[in-house]
């Protein structure tokens, strides 16, 4: 049994509260996607964010897997809202299933395990990202290639987000565009 201190480190370790005031978002646009969730190449600004209700998302990304092996799903979450919003996991149309995860270490090994679901307060920031939280896709039914989008849905308490996540490189620590300011 892992215990709840493991998972209260990731959360601690994965969270970070907004501070100063809050930059204006940008409207996120509708778009056509390919029949199997894939998109190749050619992906932009609007690619990057996506918003729900005051909450946003930001650099959503994977990293290239083969057909029947799971996927981790990383992305930078906030609440802009004043209201308490709650991450409850996610959609992907091409996986047997998704799952919120947080990371520990079991006999010195990487194990990803299932969390219910995550609290974002109003004003604060969530990252999902490597050896802490993520999105896992189990048993992808198609090859993620490198440069590639797939787009998947983020369930929040208050509704769906659509996210278009981007295929990094295999070995990928993080999101090739990070870092810089989205508005």
């Amino acid at each position: 049994m892992i215990k709840q201190s493991v998972l209260a480190l990731a959360f601690a370790a994965s969270v970070s509260f907004a501070g100063g005031a809050a930059r204006a978002s940008g409207d996120h646009e509708d778009h056509a996607h390919e029949e199997h969730g894939h998109e190749e190449n050619g992906h932009d600004e609007a690619h990057h964010v996506a918003e729900l209700d005051g909450l946003r998302s930001v650099h959503a990304w994977t990293r290239a897997a083969h057909k029947g092996e799971d996927a981790l799903v990383f992305v930078e979450l906030q609440n802009r809202s004043d209201t308490p919003a709650v991450l409850k996991g996610g959609e992907f149309d091409h996986a047997a299933s998704v799952e919120l995860v947080g990371f520990t270490l079991k006999d010195g090994t990487d194990v990803y395990v299932s969390i219910p679901e995550m609290p974002l307060k109003p004003g604060q920031e969530l990252h999902l990202e490597p050896k802490a939280l993520a999105l896992r896709l189990n048993g992808i039914e198609d090859d993620f290639h490198k440069g590639e989008t797939v787009e998947m849905h983020l369930v929040f308490g208050r509704g769906e987000m659509e996210v278009d996540v981007l295929i990094e490189a295999e070995n990928a620590k993080q999101h090739s565009h990070a870092g810089h300011m989205h508005e």
